[in-house]
């Protein structure tokens, strides 16, 4: 009789014990899962391609000078001479002037630069415009694609791929799908050469 309830008492002994182990067997289940987990999210943050940062990709700086993007002066300085008043605009890219380095390897870097009549501006664009001249971000903001026709007829900027026309002298979008307008990009004049003065006034790029 003893025995038996020596038996009894360790069969429910164990009985007990068992939610212990169940818990305890869940708990290190979930801590591998939850650690597989962590680590496979680790090993895919490594397969993300980083963007080295180099002088060349840097946004525009301040002192910058606009040189030709394009064209037989490719990479020359734009002097305010070489811009006929009323358009069309040159396409241009930052560069330093100490180091010389062109900052060409990031397409938001792709400017456009253009003379107007000075009392043509709105008084918010010709706060940032320098005797007649002014620049803007070159990607529209529809899609990010290079705004690279010149409207003669309207005096308007063109986006080649779906047709959004940006107005540079109110800075503004006329017609087309682009949801907001060009980010202007204020500048300085130091001599006949085209300074940046500051860093963009608005968002870059597609913007939808």
């Amino acid at each position: 009789m003893v025995m038996e309830d020596r038996e009894e008492a360790m069969r429910e002994a164990d009985e007990k014990a068992m939610p212990t182990r169940r818990a305890v067997l869940q708990a290190a289940l979930g801590t591998a899962a939850v650690a597989t987990l962590l680590s496979s999210l680790y090993v895919g943050a490594g397969l993300i391609p980083r963007v080295t940062k180099t002088p060349e990709n840097e946004p525009p700086q301040e002192g910058d000078i606009l040189v030709y993007a394009t064209g037989a002066k490719m990479n020359q300085p734009i002097l305010t001479s070489d811009l006929a008043e009323g358009g069309p605009f040159q396409l241009a890219f930052p560069m330093d002037p100490k180091t010389k380095v062109i900052r060409n390897k990031e397409p938001k870097n792709t400017l456009l630069v253009l003379k107007q009549p000075p009392g043509s501006y709105d008084a918010k664009v010709a706060a940032h415009a320098a005797q007649g001249v002014v620049c803007y971000s070159a990607i529209c903001t529809h899609l990010g694609c290079t705004v690279s026709l010149w409207d003669a007829a309207q005096k308007l900027m063109r986006c080649p791929c779906h047709g959004a026309l940006y107005d540079p002298r109110q800075d503004r979008v006329v017609s087309g799908p682009a949801p907001q307008a060009l980010a202007q990009l204020p500048i300085r004049l130091e001599g006949a050469q085209i300074v940046v003065a500051g860093a963009f006034l608005g968002p870059v790029g597609a913007q939808v």
